[in-house]
């Protein structure tokens, strides 16, 4: 077990389709819980990024039993080490998740709102002023 907290990727590859595997692909997200986001599939593949203190090798020894079952012909874990980019940018599911993994690790969601600015919008009905955050641009 690592002392701090690290984005690792787990990969599932199924024998048949993943319309024809419900029952196995629900088990896995229900140990899984919400530890994990899916992050992108194929036809016979899956993928999920986890924010987790455990070792790969711990991780699927944690999910072999559920893992272990004739429809997923393969699974891996592994590392994500920095940030990732891809072709589409932020339309890959993939770099979507590992980036915001890393945004959760390095400080949380206060990171995109370090740069927002708050305006004054004033309320005619009561005479009072309320606050509205206003985000920045993000990259999509």
């Amino acid at each position: 077990m690592f002392p701090y907290k690290q984005v690792i990727l787990l990969q599932v590859f199924l024998k048949f389709e993943i319309e024809h595997c419900p029952r196995e692909i629900a088990a896995l997200r229900r140990v899984i819980g919400k530890a994990a986001q899916p992050c992108m599939h194929d036809k016979r593949h899956i993928a999920f990024v986890f924010t987790t203190m455990e070792e790969p090798a711990e991780l699927l020894e944690r999910l072999g039993p559920v893992l272990e079952v004739d429809n997923f012909t393969n699974y891996t874990a592994t590392l994500v080490l920095g940030k990732a980019a891809g072709k589409h940018g932020g339309l890959n599911s993939l770099v979507t998740r590992i980036n915001s993994a890393f945004a959760v690790l390095n400080g949380g969601p206060a990171k995109y709102l370090r740069n927002s600015q708050t305006i004054i919008v004033p309320n005619f009905r009561q005479s009072t002023p309320r606050e509205m955050g206003v985000e920045r641009d993000r990259n999509r």
